[in-house]
């Protein structure tokens, strides 16, 4: 089974976080991520005790995703925005989209992205400019290799490894 897994970088910041200090590990933390024929992601510790539930919910309009915690509590809202050049992504508090509890949205940098791509985090509770990147999620998503942080500093790196 693959397993990506969470590797010790120097960290951001221990006060940082995006969705809330309740998702805050402190420690490196090694998941597996495991994909359901009904297109539920489960992503669960190395016990297997579930810590996350990504489930489908799409409207005629909007393609989302609703990421739910281990309890089925609903906790963001991803949704796809449509008819943009740059794929962009909203993620929203709960299973609202109301422009009040965003948290954040993505955008991918170019147009036309080959082996390599990178998307921008635009976080939503800044003062500055909504198109000012504070985060960006760099890699190979066709290997299962990414990292998330800012220009100088890693927040979460994901790699496939592989368990026989």
């Amino acid at each position: 089974m693959a397993q990506p897994s969470y590797h010790a970088p120097e960290l951001l910041s221990t006060s940082f976080f995006v969705i809330g200090p309740k998702y805050i590990a402190p420690h490196p933390l090694e998941v597996t991520f495991e994909k359901f024929p009904c297109k539920t992601l489960v992503i669960t510790d190395v016990n297997h005790k579930i810590l996350f539930k990504v489930k489908p919910h799409d409207t005629s309009l909007h393609r989302q995703r609703l990421m739910l915690d281990a309890a089925d509590k609903p906790i963001v809202m991803l949704r796809e925005k449509n008819l943009t050049m740059h794929k962009r992504w909203e993620a929203f508090r709960g299973e609202s989209n109301a422009s009040s509890n965003m948290i954040f949205s993505t955008k991918t940098e170019n147009l036309v992205q080959f082996k390599t791509r990178t998307v921008s985090v635009m976080l939503a509770n800044k003062s500055s400019s909504n198109d000012d990147c504070d985060l960006k999620i760099e890699g190979r998503w066709k290997k299962k290799n990414y990292t998330i942080g800012d220009s100088s500093k890693t927040i979460a790196q994901v790699s496939l490894l592989l368990h026989f």
